[in-house]
């Protein structure tokens, strides 16, 4: 009896709710500046504009702004729109490119908006020594064994300074029947996104130190976005480990051909960029099916933009390309069948 009536009282307090209408000030829009330079390709930015948390957001890229590019506070010249279907706000200066230590500022412009601008310095390349990896077998759900590939990069840190890196691996599979072909990315979303799945495991204890928040310590540093700093090892040789499953192979058939790739990239960036990914790791934390958001302390999103929002940042890019051999067994999906 008692504890039908404790249910009862459970049952009232959760009836008990009240409407409570929120007025908040509506707050005037900023510009967006967000641009990630690296000296293999031209300068190139997004600009945008801020919204407020009670808008209806339609498209929010500008195009009628104006990006003045400044290297080592020489202006290169001003950017241009570029038509984009998928983004609008793109911009770029054609043939102008950095170089390592370089310190590029960009100031940005459109009607109606205060200026903006922001500044980065660009990092020195990343000497790797070797890639390697070995094949194993991770355990999962009842017994299930998953082919899967630990990945050990070895390179050599810049003494005399604090250096900032970033891990990424990508799956690339190309599908390919007759004069059709569909390339299915793991870091992008389409329609296929169920196959292309890539589990990624920052192993190694150089990611630990980049989490700061107890729910993300549990996570074996799984939402980390593979950044790290050289606190452990500065100036000296170090392997940098993790892994990823499942392992798929390429495959040459009547039916379809397929030809998978892993595409291992680790990155020195920028300070402002290894401050951005540390920040934006904090907004999310999943595990498995379970969102743990609540547990996240409340934390104000980095930028290194003036008077605005957005982050102007460098990097290096180290890329290494694993294209998996031919097997005799057919890939689980095919985008050519017709699957009832």
């Amino acid at each position: 009896m008692k504890n039908c009536l404790f249910l009862l009282y459970l049952l009232l307090l959760a009836a008990c709710t009240r409407d409570v209408v929120l007025k908040l000030p509506s707050v005037p829009p900023l510009l967006v500046l967000n641009s990630s330079v690296s000296p293999d390709e031209d300068v190139t930015a997004f600009l945008s504009k801020s919204w407020f948390i009670l808008d209806t957001i339609t498209d929010d890229g500008i195009t009628d702004g104006t990006i003045r590019v400044y290297v080592n506070d020489r202006l290169q010249g001003t950017m241009q729109p570029v038509e984009n279907d998928r983004y609008t706000g793109q911009y770029a200066l054609p043939g102008c490119r950095v170089a390592s230590g370089d310190r590029l500022r960009l100031e940005a412009a459109a009607p109606g908006f205060d200026p903006i601008e922001g500044e980065t310095l660009i990092p020195d390349p990343i000497e790797v020594l070797s890639v390697d990896t070995v094949r194993f077998f991770k355990f999962g759900y009842q017994g299930y064994e998953y082919p899967s590939l630990r990945l050990y990069i070895r390179f050599r840190d810049e003494p005399d300074k604090r250096n900032y890196y970033r891990l990424m691996v990508e799956k690339i599979t190309e599908y390919q029947k007759g004069d059709s072909v569909i390339v299915v990315s793991s870091m992008y979303h389409t329609d296929y996104d169920l196959y292309s799945s890539l589990g990624l495991v920052y192993e190694d204890p150089v990611f630990r130190t980049t989490v700061t928040n107890p729910a993300i310590d549990q996570l074996n540093g799984k939402t980390c976005r593979g950044t790290f700093t050289d606190d452990m090892f500065d100036g000296n040789e170090y392997t940098v480990r993790s892994s990823f499953y499942p392992v798929d192979y390429s495959y040459a058939g009547d039916s379809v051909v397929t030809t998978v790739h892993y595409d291992v990239r680790l990155l020195a960036v920028s300070e402002d960029y290894y401050h951005y990914l540390t920040v934006v790791q904090n907004f999310s934390i999943s595990l498995g099916d379970a969102y743990l958001d609540g547990l996240v302390e409340p934390s104000a999103t980095y930028t290194n933009v003036k008077d605005g929002f957005g982050i102007v940042a460098g990097y290096q890019l180290y890329h290494r390309r694993f294209t998996m051999p031919c097997m005799e067994e057919e890939p689980y999906w095919n985008p050519f069948a017709s699957y009832d």
